[in-house]
């Protein structure tokens, strides 16, 4: 149960701070197989814990953004150009929107502040993101556990090596498009 508390609260800290969650999510895979928790307690924390981060981010869109955009410090946060494209992602895409955003790294948290701030139907938003969290979330954290399994059946030191080495790229890649994404976004700014 504690295992699953840190794996909800760690997932959830992505939405406030600059860690990619799909870092969090091989890693929360990893770790709970080598200390011997069950995938599905990690899966359904993880989860809950990605759906409530959406949420928060949807929520935000909606609530705040609106009002945010018509300031100079929401212009420099999200810029018009961004924004707008945003709304026409959401008008033109909708669902498939909602269900895409699930799987850009870097890209999820600015297309739900623009499907929130577009209105979109709040008990549609909640149905489609999570039924896409499952599938995504799901896999990353499966993905990691089955590179926390080869590590337990490691024969060998030298295996041990490359799949703790190859669970260190994929994190860092995940970071690093992150950070890309990012750094774009804001190089596509107002001065």
């Amino acid at each position: 149960m504690r295992y699953s508390l840190a794996v909800f609260l760690a997932v959830l800290s992505t939405t406030f701070l600059p860690v990619p969650e799909e870092a969090v999510l091989l890693g929360a895979g990893y770790a709970a197989r080598l200390t011997g928790e069950p995938l599905g307690a990690a899966a359904l924390a993880a989860c809950a814990a990605a759906w409530v981060g959406d949420c928060v981010g949807y929520g935000a869109g909606r609530m705040v953004l609106g009002y945010l955009a018509r300031t100079a410090i929401g212009r420099h946060i999200v810029s018009d150009r961004h924004r707008a494209a945003g709304a026409r992602l959401v008008r033109r895409y909708g669902d498939w929107a909602i269900v895409l955003a699930r799987f850009l790294v870097g890209l999820r948290g600015a297309v739900y502040l623009a499907v929130g701030a577009a209105r979109y139907p709040l008990r549609r938003f909640l149905a489609i993101d999570a039924v896409a969290a499952v599938v995504e979330v799901g896999a990353l954290v499966g993905a990691g556990f089955a590179a926390g399994e080869l590590r337990v059946r490691a024969s060998s030191a030298a295996l041990t090596v490359w799949v703790d080495g190859g669970m260190l790229v994929a994190v860092a890649s995940a970071y690093l498009v992150s950070s890309i994404v990012r750094a774009r976004m804001r190089n596509d700014r107002p001065t």
